[in-house]
């Protein structure tokens, strides 16, 4: 990093604590960014957050309106204004603030962020930590769901003695029950709360916890255990990353997983050489709950109970824009193969991955299906389907530890296969595929149920599958002893 750019960030004799501030850029940079600038003296009233574009961002952050640098153009030629977007669209959005009359600017680069974090951390470390206190971030504050769901859901049902706090964005946390707490993501509530925490639960690998305070407990549960598409420091893309990705992972106590294999991935992909537990996904824990989930999602969605679910759940491409090209089934058909081979009514539920959420087609891309999109808990999708197509996402493990019949629609294998690659080749995955549309209505009509279970048997056993419903159980107690050795 520069002088001049260390220079602006740690004096903060060079920031206007009076002027008009703008940040451009809502995503992970300016919410910090804005943390930081709050913490040094910056009113929020002072503050407006500015974007290209409006489609995908927040209505607001932390109370302060998220609008177009267009609607700005007025303000701009008097403000301090901070760039703190990704390189991939730095240079389309210095054009429009050019366009825009505006003056000079600064360029909050990853650099940047990372002593900005540092600077952050130095204000939180005086705060002393707070043994019973649990803090949550589940893909960045997406919703209550996932494995650290499942955590809380069991610390809660044993009246354990903690206090816990959950990250959320954007209204993201209206499913997260009492008695947690919520804090925004990158808020300055947020950094209190995590530097107060005795342990940190994720489940994800990113720089979302910072620096970890002396003292702190950090646990992964991760979010996949199946033998399919290349993570971390596996793909071939985050070869320059190994350090950083080493680095990162370093900071955690424990990684949870739910198969022998991927307890090796966690050594091999993520380099970290910390303890492992086989225990289970806690997601899975709903998959061997019973009937309940259910009759819950039928009662949720008004699905008539003599009916039967296909959940459709594609995962997402690089080229995220024109991921739906690859969507191009015809569920009309696929819903006649369905009935005549196993019999019954089905409804097709569809849920897209949550990269996809902000582009349109997700919300009636199948007329006559279920929109699950927004769904927060696929895990509870999974437990109330009777059959899934995917195509490369990792659920299809979690769903086929039920033994029911999964199906892979795979129209572009190489394609993507030379954008992540897979642990194991697709040919050696024991669930029937297909490229097109007639030929996934012939897989389903000539499915064998017996060579099915026969192949996913040998298939989990040989990936050391471990699930077996007390996964929750056996995180919640780990919590437990760590916080009574204080």
């Amino acid at each position: 990093m520069t002088d001049e750019k260390r220079h602006w960030i740690t004096d903060t004799g060079c920031i206007d604590r009076d002027a008009r501030t703008v940040i451009y850029g809502a995503g992970k940079y300016g919410r910090e960014l804005y943390s930081f600038l709050k913490m040094k003296g910056l009113p929020r009233e002072n503050i407006s957050f500015a974007v290209t574009d409006k489609r995908g961002n927040p209505e607001a952050i932390d109370g302060v309106p998220v609008r177009e640098a267009r609607e700005l153009r007025e303000e701009l030629a008097g403000c301090q204004i901070f760039l703190a977007i990704g390189k991939t669209h730095a240079g389309e959005a210095e054009e429009l603030l050019r366009a825009c009359g505006a003056g000079q600017w600064h360029r909050v680069t990853a650099e940047d962020i990372d002593l900005i974090s540092e600077e952050i951390f130095k204000e939180m470390e005086p705060l002393a930590l707070e043994k019973n206190k649990i803090f949550f971030s589940c893909y960045e504050g997406m919703g209550y769901r996932c494995s650290c769901k499942y955590i809380a859901q069991r610390l809660i049902q044993d009246q354990a003695p903690v206090t816990m706090v959950w990250v959320v964005t954007d209204g993201n946390g209206r499913d997260v029950p009492e008695p947690i707490k919520k804090v925004e993501l990158y808020s300055e509530a947020y950094y209190r709360e995590l530097y107060t925490s005795k342990i940190c639960i994720t489940n994800n690998t990113n720089k979302l916890f910072g620096r970890k305070k002396e003292g702190q407990y950090h646990i992964n549960t991760w979010h996949g255990f199946g033998p399919f598409k290349k993570v971390q420091g596996s793909v071939p893309a985050n070869r320059e990353r190994r350090e950083e990705i080493r680095r990162i992972n370093k900071t955690y106590d424990l990684f949870l997983s739910g198969s022998a294999f991927y307890a090796q991935v966690y050594r091999d992909s993520f380099f970290y050489e910390g303890e492992i537990r086989q225990w289970g996904a806690p997601r899975n824990d709903a998959l061997f709950a019973g009937g309940s989930i259910k009759d819950m999602v039928y009662e949720r969605f008004g699905i008539p109970p003599h009916k039967k679910i296909v959940l459709y759940a594609p995962t997402f491409r690089t080229d995220v824009e024109h991921s739906f090209a690859q969507y191009d089934l015809d569920m009309e058909k696929v819903l006649e193969a369905l009935h005549d081979r196993f019999g019954g009514e089905y409804v097709l539920m569809y849920r897209f991955h949550h990269h996809l959420y902000e582009l349109g087609e997700c919300r009636e891309f199948y007329r006559d299906g279920i929109d699950a999109t927004h769904y927060s808990d696929v895990q509870e999708l999974l437990a109330a389907a009777d059959v899934v197509i995917t195509d490369y996402s990792s659920l299809m493990w979690d769903f086929s530890l039920q033994r029911r019949p999964v199906f892979l629609y795979q129209n572009d294998e190489r394609t993507f296969a030379d954008d992540r690659g897979f642990y194991c080749p697709v040919s050696q995955w024991p669930y029937p595929r297909a490229r097109s549309g007639e030929e996934m209505a012939a897989r389903i009509r000539d499915f064998d149920q017996e060579a099915y279970i026969r192949e996913l048997d040998a298939f989990l056993e040989r990936y050391g599958a471990c699930d077996d419903g007390k996964a929750s159980l056996r995180a919640a107690k780990r919590i437990m002893e760590v916080i009574e050795r204080g």
